[in-house]
């Protein structure tokens, strides 16, 4: 009986200690999830990877990342009736968390392939398609230049939202939204995207060949400031369809009801 006490208390132990290693502080930064973490973190739900817990300015922080997928065009599911985007479904992350003033993202081009300016020219069209459906200014009309590579720590006094392009850890991924918010007021502190240099980009008006249209994704990363992925079905047409069919996919450059609708029962 003694001998099973103890291997239980060991137990209890290890299960109080586990937790604490999975999601580490970075104790030198003070505020900080630990770089191993930051990257990919454990997943809780089909795409969805949790990435711990920090305190920032007294408050709880969580962080997520949500990934993106390639899927081939042939797998597509077949369903009767044909959905367009005309179909109103869209839902929130974690209850509605949403910046509660506007943010700026700042961009590194530099390992994407493409022309700096034109990537600006994008990722603007892009913000602007979610602005343009709310009264609440979510995005700056301007973005910002870096040389800095990803980073997604949360530090007091700078909260940085970076758009780069590196090699994700995740098969068949696109692209990725790391996000942080506080948990107890559900307000988004920080979202930084990253596109898979994997894959061949594409900023034609018609895109062709082998690459992902950079509008199209980039498009459905920005709306993760409060929308959530969508996997039924009738979504197949929305932006928020959180799977990517073949290459060039081009309509998530525009919203379908669904999205307009989530954005506008979030921001106004």
């Amino acid at each position: 009986m003694n001998k099973v006490k103890s291997i239980l208390a060991v137990l209890v132990v290890i299960s109080m200690i586990i937790p604490v290693m999975a999601f580490s502080v970075n104790s030198q930064k003070g505020q900080t999830i630990s770089e191993q973490n930051k990257i990919g973190g454990v997943e809780v739900a089909p795409g969805v990877f949790y990435l711990g817990q920090a305190m920032d300015k007294g408050q709880v922080v969580e962080g997520y990342a949500f990934v993106h997928y390639a899927k081939d065009s042939n797998e597509i599911k077949k369903s009767k009736p044909v959905w367009d985007d005309t179909v109103d479904i869209y839902k929130f992350m974690f209850g509605g968390i949403k910046w509660e003033s506007t943010m700026q993202y700042e961009v590194n081009p530099s390992s994407s392939g493409l022309d700096s300016a034109q990537v600006q020219t994008t990722l603007k069209s892009s913000l602007e398609t979610w602005d343009s459906e709310t009264s609440f200014e979510l995005f700056d009309d301007e973005l910002g230049i870096t040389n800095e590579g990803f980073f997604s720590g949360v530090e007091d006094g700078e909260r940085i939202n970076r758009v780069t392009w590196g090699k994700l850890p995740w098969v068949n991924a696109i692209a990725v939204n790391y996000f942080w918010f506080y948990t107890a007021t559900k307000e988004m502190i920080e979202s930084d995207v990253v596109f898979s240099t994997d894959y061949t980009w594409s900023l034609d008006n018609e895109c062709s060949g082998d690459k992902m249209d950079l509008q199209s994704i980039a498009t459905h990363e920005f709306g993760h400031n409060g929308l959530n992925d969508l996997y039924m079905p009738p979504s197949v047409k929305l932006t928020m369809h959180g799977i990517s069919y073949g290459y060039c996919e081009i309509h998530k450059r525009d919203l379908g009801t669904g999205d307009v609708s989530g954005i506008k029962a979030l921001y106004g």
